[in-house]
């Protein structure tokens, strides 16, 4: 047992030494880097972050199809409706509900969003907080 131990120490030292020779740090580039940075201050007592370097936020629309995937894959646990804009509680609402009511929640939410995508239209869903997003 000692001596497998061994054996599997000197292997993994081995292999750890034999990998250390990829790695290759430039100083000239470090110190440029450096030399670029930027200063910035954060405001803890804000309520929104403010913008670094001149980046802006844009809402974007969610695209169908992304939403679709999401919801085959991980529609059991209610991802698909985060990203449409829903609370993230959504999610612990899906687990509780043992994955949306044995996942029939989660399958009519696939074929909505699969009828929703090939139409090209899933906008009444986007930010919508209820348990059945299909009711209106």
């Amino acid at each position: 047992m000692k001596k497998s131990l061994l054996v599997i120490v000197c292997m993994v030292a081995a292999f750890a030494g034999f990998s250390n020779a990829k790695y290759t740090i430039n100083d000239a580039e470090v110190e440029q880097v450096l030399t670029e940075s930027v200063q910035v201050d954060f405001n803890l007592t804000a309520t929104q972050a403010e913008g670094i370097l001149g980046a802006t936020s844009i809402k974007q629309d969610k695209d169908p199809w992304v939403a679709f995937a999401l919801s085959w894959v991980l529609g059991g646990i209610g991802v698909h409706r985060v990203y449409l804009g829903g609370k993230g509680s959504l999610i612990l609402i899906y687990i509780v509900t043992c994955f949306g009511i044995f996942g029939i929640v989660p399958f009519i939410d696939w074929i909505v969003l699969l009828v929703g995508a090939i139409k090209g239209d899933i906008s009444q869903y986007v930010g919508n907080d209820k348990f059945f997003m299909w009711s209106n």
